[in-house]
């Protein structure tokens, strides 16, 4: 659950290996191979199809060429590449073993070239059911699409999390340094690694909040929840009663529970999520996105926690879809299931301008999430 975009990478980290070369290969010629859609198992070391198959690779690839279409311009130097076409750019790196076949390959989220905000906002609308949008600089709505609509962001939430928690650290409440116990009850599902350590263990404010916010962890999550209040993350958030992740994972994997939650009056549900939070399920495929079962935040919200929020370190760690060169600093959560995504970044500009830039997408079907990071990277493109 909630796995997000690391760095901004989304087709993917693919660490591949081998086969017999007849003929010296460069990155260039092997690159471009694989763009046109020459796509084949000997071009890939072995230890690279032990993690990733040949069909993912051609899925992958795939989905890459027909988002950006035709290649225009192919560079490489030094094992990192750039692809230009009419409407996009995309980059990320190759490496080739001494026999000529891929070990890894990388390709960052496509960059759309649009040529106003209009346009970069128009590659937005029609990637889910429902969308939602926000573009802010310095306290002041550039361009909003059912901004103050309440809809469900997943991971997202964890900035009222975080909110709070730094509301206590400026009263002089906390500390970063203060050590928390890890119990049973905190432990959810991934992502995350906290759930990984024993019964017990101490765990720093610090540490906690970092494993949140840059790799969505879930058990570091409830573990902050526990310690600052659920009824004020409630209320940072604008919502009744946040569940927690372990809470979310133990209804949305019990249909039966599930069921009872979705038709229980308001004042109920609470004790009805913790009964079924007594046992953690299993490990499995996170159902599609049930309306009503999740944190429905706007995300006007979402802009006004992570502002202030900007200047954290802890909310540095992980980039997201911004590329940090273009930026005097970069602070982003976001969140994702089956049918839902959301991206939220806060930014500084060279000249010292406060932006946020928010999406969120809502449907039936999983979200495209390479097209949904390609627009938003196009956002971000005509505010720099």
């Amino acid at each position: 659950m909630f796995r997000l975009m690391k760095s901004g990478v989304l087709a993917a980290a693919l660490a591949f290996a081998p086969v017999s070369a007849v003929l010296a290969q460069s990155p260039d010629t092997v690159l471009r191979d694989l763009i046109d859609g020459k796509i084949v198992a000997d071009d890939f070391a072995p230890a690279f199809l032990t993690s990733v198959s040949i069909e993912q690779v051609q899925s992958v690839i795939g989905q890459v060429r027909d988002l950006i279409g035709e290649p225009l311009v192919v560079d490489v130097q030094d094992g990192s590449f750039y692809i230009e076409t009419l409407t996009h750019r995309a980059s990320g790196t190759i490496k080739l073993d001494d026999q000529d076949r891929v070990i890894s390959l990388w390709f960052a989220a496509p960059e759309p070239i649009p040529q106003d905000m209009d346009t970069a906002l128009g590659q937005l609308a029609g990637l889910s059911d429902q969308v939602s949008w926000l573009v802010m600089r310095d306290g002041q709505v550039l361009q909003e699409h059912n901004a103050d609509m309440p809809m469900a962001v997943a991971s997202a939430f964890k900035i009222g999390v975080m909110s709070v928690l730094m509301q206590d650290i400026k009263a002089g409440e906390r500390d970063w340094d203060d050590v928390i116990t890890l119990e049973a009850r905190h432990k959810s599902l991934p992502t995350g690694q906290l759930q990984t350590l024993p019964d017990g263990a101490p765990v720093t404010l610090h540490t906690a909040a970092a494993l949140m916010i840059s790799i969505s962890d879930n058990t570091a999550t409830d573990l902050l929840m526990d310690l600052v209040g659920r009824d004020r993350v409630s209320a940072a958030l604008g919502i009744d009663n946040a569940l927690t992740t372990r809470e979310f994972f133990a209804l949305k994997l019990n249909e039966e529970a599930q069921a009872e939650w979705l038709l229980a009056a308001p004042e109920d549900r609470p004790a009805l999520a913790a009964s079924a939070a007594q046992t953690l399920p299993q490990v499995g495929t996170v159902p599609p996105y049930v309306p009503g079962l999740e944190w429905d935040i706007p995300l006007s919200r979402l802009c006004a926690l992570m502002t202030p929020l900007a200047d954290l370190p802890v909310m540095q760690i992980n980039p997201g879809i911004a590329d940090p060169a273009n930026w005097a600093r970069v602070a982003y959560k976001g969140g994702s299931e089956p049918g839902v995504a959301n991206f939220t970044t806060a930014l500084l500009d060279d000249v010292g301008r406060e932006v946020c830039v928010a999406v969120t997408f809502n449907g039936k079907q999983p979200i495209d999430m390479l097209a949904a990071a390609a627009a938003y990277k196009g956002v971000l493109a005509v505010l720099r």
